[in-house]
């Protein structure tokens, strides 16, 4: 087998990636997926349409391949986590998507909160979501035989089967105590073993779940019977990718949302925003910001509408020129990036953007910068976290990934920011999907784990940007008035939003 197959499925687009395993080029297709917020912390997507994007991705991608289709060994996926699909017993969509960012279960968290005696809930939380599913739309819960997530719901669609994997399942896990922390929260839902029995059961993510049907192949523009590898959610995926296989090993990703990472053999209680299970082996802890590239995308569609149109995905470039022409600090502008809220303990949900200190002298570039050093700032703020974890000790570097990281001009500003070296993989927008490849290399024989896999590709050389020492006085005083806004305008936010 010569080519393998990856579906790198992100929130607003779909990414099929065939994979030459002699050559280690990559030839990709692409396709946009729609959004749906009808309402304030709704966020959805219609399944079918995403199936349709990864069969448009596909044809596409192999059409420029130009390649023996007969060649290709195998097919794996991988999707972002969390989103619940109710499905029937004939494997029918009875509600959208309600996806990861989605935050309506307020009222179901605040129950939770308060019958386990926490405030670790929110309304964006999986298993108050769950439960807003069932009080809300108790047919559509009765009717329900099946209750996946997106990467489960495509490995359906490819081979008619139903198994998730353990990144993905939070119904049932290898590791004891969260397995008994799992299974608190389903007492405290009032879930039964009927309602239990929607959900699939789990292989790992490295083990074939199944063979392309004879319907997929015609719609992905692939032959029958195809192997398809679990693979798993984006997290994982881009974990794997950035070769964070080891305990104490951290990354920080930039896409539509973000995150810093780390790598740990198990969870530790009190540390971190959010936990996930990366696989039978490791846990992951998790820094998340609800709203990364997202925001520093509407502020283009704001402030550089008529470029984007002229230019399309070229904009980046044209403002990151800009910027790099504003001083570290943007003149004393400051941005948060807050625009659906933000996860605690930064802010909370019912925070949401500003730029504050606007002056006469700050143009459209000023308003670019200070949401990209907003993001870093939040960064800075979780490494914080990290650093204490470590007994007061610095990474000595920290890998970035992701979109974000093909500016030049954002990198040199995290460094600044975080004054430690940024270390940039060759192909940082694809990090994703060389994880869900390494995990396909593992399933279809061709590696023995993830040391073995990423020790046979060449991944070409990373850039490093050192920090510069002459920024680190702005940017702390700016990091410090950033720190302190939420805290300050909070009885605002309560007032104006409500508390949420």
């Amino acid at each position: 087998m010569r080519y393998i197959i990856a579906f790198d499925v992100g929130t607003t687009a779909v990414k099929a990636v065939c994979i030459d395993r002699e050559t280690g080029k990559l030839t990709t297709g692409k396709a946009d997926c729609e959004l749906y917020i009808p309402q304030l912390n709704y966020a959805e997507q219609d399944p079918q349409q995403l199936w349709d994007a990864v069969c448009t991705a596909c044809r596409e991608c192999v059409a420029k391949a130009q390649i023996d289709l007969a060649q290709i060994g195998g097919v794996v996926i991988c999707a972002p986590w969390k989103n619940i699909i109710p499905l029937d017993a004939d494997g029918n969509v009875l509600h959208r998507s309600m996806i990861w960012m989605d935050a309506r279960a307020i009222p179901q968290a605040a129950k939770l909160n308060k019958s386990m005696q926490t405030d670790g809930f929110t309304g964006q939380d999986y298993f108050a979501r769950l439960l807003w599913l069932k009080e809300t739309y108790p047919d559509i819960w009765n009717k329900a035989a099946h209750i996946v997530g997106l990467n489960c719901y495509f490995k359906y669609r490819a081979t008619g089967n139903f198994y998730t994997e353990c990144g993905e399942d939070f119904i049932h896990t290898p590791n004891p105590t969260v397995q008994a922390h799992y299974d608190n929260i389903m007492r405290h839902c009032g879930f039964t073993e009927e309602d239990l029995a929607k959900f699939p059961p789990s292989l790992p993510s490295t083990a074939v779940m199944g063979h392309v049907t004879d319907e997929a192949a015609a719609q992905l523009g692939l032959i029958p019977g195809l192997p398809v590898v679990g693979g798993f959610g984006d997290l994982n995926a881009i974990t794997f990718g950035c070769g964070c296989i080891e305990d104490n090993m951290a990354h920080i990703y930039l896409g539509t949302s973000g995150w810093l990472c780390e790598t740990k053999n198990e969870r530790v209680p009190g540390y971190g925003r959010g936990h996930f299970t990366l696989d039978e082996k490791h846990e992951n802890t998790l820094f998340g910001i609800q709203t990364g590239g997202r925001a520093y995308d509407w502020l283009i569609n704001q402030f550089y509408l008529g470029e984007r149109k002229e230019l399309g995905d070229a904009v980046f470039e044209f403002v990151n020129q800009e910027i790099a022409t504003v001083a570290p600090g943007c003149n004393g502008l400051i941005a948060t990036h807050w625009l659906g809220g933000e996860l605690p303990p930064l802010a909370a949900k019912n925070a949401k953007a500003l730029f504050f200190n606007i002056t006469d002298q700050h143009e459209r570039k000023h308003f670019a910068r200070a949401m990209l050093e907003s993001i870093c700032f939040t960064h800075r703020l979780s490494l914080g976290y990290y650093i204490a974890a470590h007994g007061g000790r610095k990474p000595d570097s920290i890998r970035v990934v992701g979109g974000g990281a093909m500016s030049e001009a954002w990198m040199q500003m995290m460094a600044d920011i975080l004054q430690i070296p940024v270390r940039v993989p060759a192909n940082p927008r694809f990090v994703g999907t060389m994880g869900a490849y390494y995990c396909a290399m593992i399933g279809l024989g061709l590696a023995r784990d993830y040391a073995d896999a990423i020790a046979s590709q060449s991944l070409g050389e990373e850039t490093v940007y050192t920090p510069n020492p002459d920024n680190f006085a702005v940017y702390d005083k700016n990091f410090s008035i950033y720190s302190k806004l939420y805290r300050t305008l909070k009885p605002l936010y309560d007032e104006i939003n409500g508390v949420y």
